[in-house]
């Protein structure tokens, strides 16, 4: 199982499967697939030609499904968005300053970033056989401007655009009340265009479950049940010769347990699952065709203090418990070696490396319990006869919130538990339901809990999301409630720069970084993985380290889309 968010990501994923973080394979039955295209057994070598064959996925989707393929409601069936409905361009996360031009072939900004104009791709039809207009994408931007409630990515942040209109016959222009640079990634990456003739006529488009949709995507809706559904090419698809695959049946399972079996015997060609011992579990049943790409670079796993509670509104309190952590041992012990080390600036490396002030260049983070110990001596804590520090009369007691079940993330709370202790700090865990955890982040109702940080194209939008102060929950994501005025005010300038003065936001950047070293208000465990396997028995023309060309995630939007569109059938 992953992690699961109820509310949209800015710019990020959209839909229900958001991957915050790895744990441990659910438990629960279910039976794995048993058909498959051309009624092949699903993940047998299939006797039907490969331009029919249908690949078999698994995209972490449990009980059964409904028939939602409206993109703009926050839990759109997997393949809606990016497979049926597409965005303007596609901002290539695992490879840095990669933006791919998809229905959108150029952007250019004026009037000091308030007005963006897109240069549409001529030729592009809808799944119907209507022609995609620039009236269309201006519907498609309107219709969100409109209606806040909608799950798209011009309203991430706030909606602030002003206006928008079909200049020509193949461009339109939006305006906005301020500089959009930093938005861009929302307005052409997570926003997607629906058909006018269509959607104009839909009363309700935050909630219509759009039954059978029409987009101008590369896969149209086959089959549906409430046990899977197929995704079928997309024969009106404006990118000469692609898709090359047929299409693609999505599998739900009841449990972990069951899709990691299914997994492991074959039985589906593309996952996102997290097993403890891949190379043993899935890579060694069948060496020659089950592979996997370790997605490294998408979060970091941090612990949370709340800087608006005791004892974290204490930097010396952040900063000891920051150098007790043996974080080698929670990565072996806890999440089964596969994340990476962090590091004190809370980016994810080396996705941005070049971001990097040179001062932090070779900067690692500390394992150093004595140093710890000095940190909140000199702070004026002294420590008791039970052998936990106290100052002004209270013992240094912490308590950290996690999700019940969330097995990882519990064997975390232990290891740091004893950490902890060892330099005289009591550390507790305290399980509650998702609901309730979720309730607590919004309403600030926690001491410390685990959490993931994410951002997206540039270390801006990572920066943006956690540390900005006018993303206080509910309003984004800085949960840790910290008000850092050098922060603020060099988001605000990286807001305000043309994406081109790369000079600007790096210094912009590594200002935030200085203030991130010396007050810690977050504490990073590890650089969190993601695992996607796929079998090349099928199909090849997956992600690679050497070609890393979209995420392998099936999950992830809308690289699930460029990977599927991009993927060549065995004969």
């Amino acid at each position: 199982m992953r992690r699961t968010t109820p509310r949209r990501l800015p710019g990020v994923l959209t839909g229900a499967m958001l991957a915050l973080g790895l744990t441990a394979a659910c438990t629960g039955g279910g039976a794995p697939p048993v058909a498959a295209g051309g009624g092949a057994t699903a993940g047998s070598t299939s006797s039907a030609a490969a331009a029919t064959r249908i690949l078999d996925v698994y995209t972490g989707a449990s009980g059964q499904n409904t028939a939602n393929f409206n993109p703009f409601t926050p839990t759109p069936l997997h393949g809606v968005q990016g497979m049926i409905y597409e965005p303007l361009m596609f901002f290539n996360q695992a490879k840095a300053g990669d933006v791919q031009p998809q229905l959108a072939t150029a952007y250019r900004f004026a009037d000091g970033g308030r007005t963006l104009t897109f240069t549409l791709r001529p030729g592009v039809k809808w799944s119907d056989g209507r022609p995609l207009t620039a009236e269309d994408v201006a519907f498609s931007f309107e219709l969100a401007k409109k209606n806040p409630k909608l799950n798209s990515g011009i309203n991430s942040g706030g909606n602030v655009m002003t206006s928008v209109e079909a200049t020509g016959a193949t461009e339109v222009t939006l305006k906005f009340k301020e500089p959009a640079y930093t938005r861009l990634w929302n307005i052409a990456g997570q926003s997607w265009i629906v058909p006018r003739h269509i959607w104009e006529k839909i009363k309700d488009p935050a909630t219509d479950p759009n039954k059978n949709p029409v987009g101008t995507g590369p896969f149209v809706l086959g089959d549906f049940s409430p046990q899977t559904y197929v995704l079928k090419k997309n024969p009106q698809y404006w990118e000469t010769g692609k898709p090359k695959i047929a299409g693609m049946r999505f599998y739900s399972f009841n449990g972990g347990d069951a899709a990691t079996t299914a997994l492991a015997a074959g039985q589906l060609d593309w996952s996102g699952l997290f097993m403890p011992d891949i190379d043993k579990q899935y890579v060694a049943k069948d060496p020659e065709h089950n592979k996997y790409k370790n997605e490294s670079f998408l979060y970091v796993t941090n612990l949370v203090p709340n800087l608006k509670k005791a004892p974290f509104t204490d930097v010396a309190v952040r900063r000891a418990v920051n150098v007790a952590l043996d974080r080698k041992k929670i990565i072996d012990l806890a999440f089964a070696g596969l994340g990476k080390m962090p590091n004190p600036l809370g980016l994810v490396l080396p996705q941005y490396q070049d971001y990097i002030a040179p001062q932090f260049a070779n900067t690692q983070l500390e394992y150093d319990p004595a140093k710890a110990r000095q940190i909140l001596e000199q702070a004026g804590y002294q420590r008791g006869a039970d052998g936990v520090y106290a100052k002004d009369g209270k013992r240094l007691s912490i308590t950290c919130t996690v999700v019940t079940g969330w097995t990882d993330y519990i064997s975390t709370m232990q290891i740091v538990k004893q950490q902890l202790k060892e330099v005289g700090i009591e550390f507790k865990s305290k399980e509650v339901s998702f609901n309730a955890f979720s309730a607590a982040q919004t309403s600030g109702d926690f001491q410390m809990h685990i959490w993931n940080a994410w951002g997206g194209p540039g270390p801006y939008y990572m920066y943006n999301n956690i540390l900005n102060s006018a993303n206080v929950p509910p309003a984004g994501q800085n949960q840790a409630r910290w008000k850092n005025d050098v922060v603020d005010a060099a988001l605000s300038t990286i807001a305000q720069t043309p994406p081109e003065d790369t000079e600007a936001v790096k210094q912009a950047i590594q200002r935030i970084q200085e203030q991130v070293v010396a007050e810690v208000p977050y504490i990073p465990i590890q650089q969190s993985s993601a695992l996607a396997e796929f079998r090349t028995l099928h199909a090849t023309g997956w992600p690679s380290e050497e070609n890393p060309y979209a995420l392998a995630l099936p999950f992830y939007v809308p690289d699930g889309a460029i990977v599927a569109k991009n993927l060549v059938p065995v004969p």
